[in-house]
């Protein structure tokens, strides 16, 4: 297996949203390739919550049945201000064969998106990392190095990864899916700016018999957002927004402590942690998703908070628009221009998901809770489009 030195697409980073790119190209018979400098894929088993639209886009390439196997279904998301249950977000409302979120491990995901790409001979060439992106006429030239492991200390030694080789690939476009700290970003000048403040997270997974099993619950604080997500009958996971500079540690006591000071109603006593971490989210927009050949996707291209998991789910829907606008040009039947639409269209789905332009509109169905967190809902409702439409208009809120 050896990187070719030409093809139609060049795909940069092999998370979800890149892995699915690359199948979209080759389900419309584009010639691709995908790199990632990490030497394999994910083999964390942290979850994600899949939208209704990502299991409709997954299963128009048979993707979606495999995954309903491995994962968890979620049909409703409760919404407490602390104690007090005041609404429910109804999936089944939504209609159609997936009316509800699916939550499944990150690397049961990407699994099931690299064993796609191989029925479609499309290999990922890991540890392959971009080292130059230049745009020339009507191709991009990449500079890719092959990384490689080698041992170096003395007297301790220490493993450190070097550049092996190095090849031209040339390609008709590149997609970077190379995540928040996007190298594709960087070469074509975006500007990753900040809206809003970061928001710090300490996240648990942990056993425990979980007694709302297909529902997720959203808990407003005293201005923080947390939620609870069952992953099966006995293991759940808990996101709790603590202050940026807090020095709470991410340890059993204090998961106890924050059940019983944000959700005492949560009745399961937590004997032993899975896992946990600490992490922050920004909030951030590109200026511009691309320019002529080279486009963005994903978190490349913005971040939000992590509770309506929009940032990768919405990332898919792109990598899907821009193969289908590749394979239009490819074919002829489109121009460049199509790409620019491509900018225009996602960089006002994203002002409107993070609130850089109104976008909340109360209606007079809206009960008296809705107005305390103005700020809060949008990004916590694991929906995008029509479906995030439909579930706004559940809690009297919709989408100017």
């Amino acid at each position: 297996m050896k990187l070719k030195r030409e093809s139609d697409v060049l795909v940069v980073g092999a998370g979800p949203v890149g892995l699915f790119t690359a199948l979209s190209l080759a389900e419309r018979g584009l010639s691709v390739q995908i790199i990632d400098k990490e030497w394999r894929g994910s083999t964390h088993s942290y979850a994600l919550a899949l939208h209704p639209q990502t299991l409709r886009l997954l299963d128009e390439y048979g993707a979606a049945n495999d995954l309903l196997q491995e994962g968890h279904r979620i049909d409703r998301i409760a919404i407490y201000e602390g104690r007090e249950r005041v609404a429910t977000l109804d999936f089944a409302a939504l209609g159609g064969a997936f009316p509800f979120v699916l939550v499944i491990p990150q690397s049961a995901l990407e699994r099931a998106l690299v064993e796609k790409l191989k029925e479609k001979k499309v290999d990922v060439f890991w540890n392959h990392q971009a080292l130059g992106l230049e745009q020339v006429g009507e191709e991009v030239r990449a500079r890719v190095g092959l990384m490689e492991k080698y041992s170096a200390g003395y007297p301790v030694a220490h493993t450190e990864w070097a550049i092996a080789k190095e090849f031209e690939v040339r390609s008709t476009f590149l997609v970077g899916a190379d995540g928040c700290h996007s190298f594709a970003r960087r070469s074509v000048g975006g500007v990753f700016e900040e809206h809003g403040t970061a928001e710090t997270f300490l996240v648990f997974e942990f056993p425990a018999h979980i007694d709302f099993l297909h529902e997720a619950r959203m808990v407003f604080h005293d201005g923080t957002t947390n939620v609870a997500w069952p992953l099966g009958e006995e293991r759940g996971r808990w996101g709790f927004q603590v202050d940026r500079d807090s020095s709470t540690p991410p340890k059993l006591t204090s998961l106890r402590e924050l059940i019983s000071a944000r959700a005492p109603w949560f009745q399961p006593q937590v004997e032993k942690i899975h896992w946990s971490t600490t992490v922050l989210f920004e909030k951030r927009l590109v200026d511009h998703f691309g320019r002529r050949r080279i486009w963005l996707a994903g978190d490349a291209a913005h971040m939000t908070g992590p509770v309506g998991a929009q940032s990768m789910n919405i990332g898919l829907q792109e990598a899907h628009d821009l193969a289908e606008r590749f394979s239009a040009i490819h074919k002829g039947g489109g121009s460049l221009e199509m790409l620019e639409s491509y900018q225009n269209e996602r960089k006002a789905v994203w002002e409107r998901l993070l609130g850089i332009e109104a976008s909340l509109e109360a209606t007079s169905a809206a009960p008296d809770w809705i107005g305390k967190h103005p700020a809060r809902i949008l990004p916590c409702i694991p929906a995008s489009g029509d479906d995030l439409q439909q579930l706004l208009k559940q809690i009297g809120l919709r989408l100017a």
